[in-house]
């Protein structure tokens, strides 16, 4: 999985592209927030734009960088969720956790 971050304002914007699924990926994902998080970046925003497929070990990575983030005193929202991955978000009860757009500017003005 590629993870590349940019920042607009205060919100750090990261695109994901690939699946998150078991292994090398979901650390990924999670040792990135965690580094943001020590430079004090507390507001982020993933794009799922270009993310096929989430297993049970991504949804994890999510709800444990959630978690983190929250934690952190920050907040967590993701962005342009695939029609496939928005169904798993809703089947494991995630949509009623996770702030999701599919607008960026809508999304960055949430914060």
């Amino acid at each position: 999985m590629e993870i590349n971050p940019r920042t607009d304002g205060s919100v750090t914007i990261l695109d994901l592209k690939g699946n998150l699924t078991i292994g090398a990926s979901e650390e990924e994902l999670t040792e990135m927030i965690a580094h943001l998080l020590s430079e004090g970046r507390k507001h982020l925003l993933l794009n799922l734009a270009e993310v096929p497929v989430i297993d049970s070990s991504g949804i994890g990575g999510l709800i444990k960088s959630f978690t983190r983030v929250k934690n952190g005193g920050g907040k967590l929202k993701l962005l342009h969720p695939s029609r496939n991955v928005r169904q798993l978000l809703s089947i494991t009860g995630l949509l009623s956790v996770l702030e999701i757009f599919d607008d960026e500017a809508t999304a960055l003005l949430s914060f």
